[in-house]
């Protein structure tokens, strides 16, 4: 689970859960090397419910334990087209207590873009249980600010590539700035992916 921190006061505000993979012979394997390969056979459907189940059953355990703070599970397109998906978090929360306000469901801007009309039934249903959703990777596909309304998100995250060189370069530091507008004119809220220094 990686933390998500607020700027201004250092809390911890939310956290991501992440799927890593250290195999007996192969050590550490990056997600960038599995998850495609999940995807293409199929498995990243089960793998993806299997995370959701757990991001929900710890989170309810913090909460057990005092510590309120939603939890980021990201979605893959896969697990969109294959139907089931509504079902599925509706019954990770219910088993787990998890009160549907706590999960953040992370879509990627490809996911929203492909059947934009069962995309947005689908978006519709989700948004019904009572979880947020949050476009993941903002930047990096086909930006169209025209499904920042129609798909009605709740957060934009900005993809690392554009927070790496913050400080270094100029043109980062604008389309930060502008993604950060963006978020702010639209009343959503907004999580820089990769912050690893105070810089």
């Amino acid at each position: 689970y990686q933390p998500q921190m607020e700027i201004e006061s250092g809390r911890v505000v939310g956290l991501e859960a992440l799927l890593r993979w250290t195999n007996p012979d192969l050590g550490e394997v990056p997600p960038e090397r599995f998850i495609p390969v999940a995807e293409d056979c199929g498995l990243i459907v089960p793998i993806g419910a299997w995370v959701l189940e757990e991001a929900c059953r710890e989170a309810q355990s913090l909460r057990r334990d005092g510590v309120d703070l939603p939890i980021a599970v990201n979605l893959s397109a896969l697990q969109f087209r294959r139907g089931g998906l509504v079902e599925t978090v509706a019954g990770a929360l219910e088993r787990s207590g998890l009160p549907p306000r706590l999960l953040e469901l992370e879509l990627t801007e490809s996911i929203l873009l492909q059947d934009v009309e069962n995309t947005l039934d689908m978006v519709r249903r989700l948004k019904a249980l009572g979880v947020r959703l949050s476009i993941d990777d903002f930047g990096t596909g086909y930006s169209s600010l025209s499904y920042l309304k129609r798909f009605a998100v709740d957060r934009l995250k900005i993809d690392r590539s554009f927070v790496r060189a913050l400080d270094t370069d100029p043109d980062n530091a604008a389309i930060v700035r502008a993604v950060i507008q963006l978020a702010r004119s639209l009343r959503l809220g907004i999580v820089a992916e990769g912050v690893e220094t105070e810089a």
